[in-house]
């Protein structure tokens, strides 16, 4: 195999690998907001406190909205890996798999658009417990 082809199949696989390490950035964040979800909700269940069961409420959604985000991006970051084995199989192989290429790339782009959606959700849904925080 020549040193060339080599190359070119790397030369290939560095743009998305710069999307995996962006979507890891997310992912770090999106489980942060989860931790952070998650020891709000534990707190306010250990104050007992009446009127927190509203809040208590709010955390919980917006961990599911979180979990629904992660779940997606790593969707997306999956359909970006297998985008940069295609990549490489179309190099050493020789076979035309720009349909499979585009497709795993346009998919890993939804999958992030609607990550970024329920992200935005939980985004939300944290305005939601602080205006109901004040409130109370």
């Amino acid at each position: 195999m020549a040193p060339h082809t080599i190359f070119d199949a790397l030369q290939l696989a560095v743009s998305p690998v710069i999307m995996i390490s962006a979507y890891g950035m997310l992912l770090l964040s999106m489980t942060n907001r989860l931790g952070r979800a998650i020891d709000g909700s534990r707190e306010l269940a250990g104050a007992g406190a009446p009127g927190r069961t509203r809040q208590i409420e709010i955390l919980v959604r917006r961990a599911r909205w979180i979990r629904s985000s992660i779940l997606l991006i790593v969707v997306a970051i999956f359909m970006v890996a297998m985008l940069v084995l295609f990549l490489f199989a179309s190099v050493f192989v020789k076979v035309d798999l720009k349909v499979a290429v585009s497709t795993l790339f346009v998919a890993s782009l939804l999958s992030l658009m609607l990550s970024l959606a329920c992200l935005m959700a939980d985004i939300f849904g944290a305005l939601r417990a602080m205006e109901a925080e004040l409130r109370d």
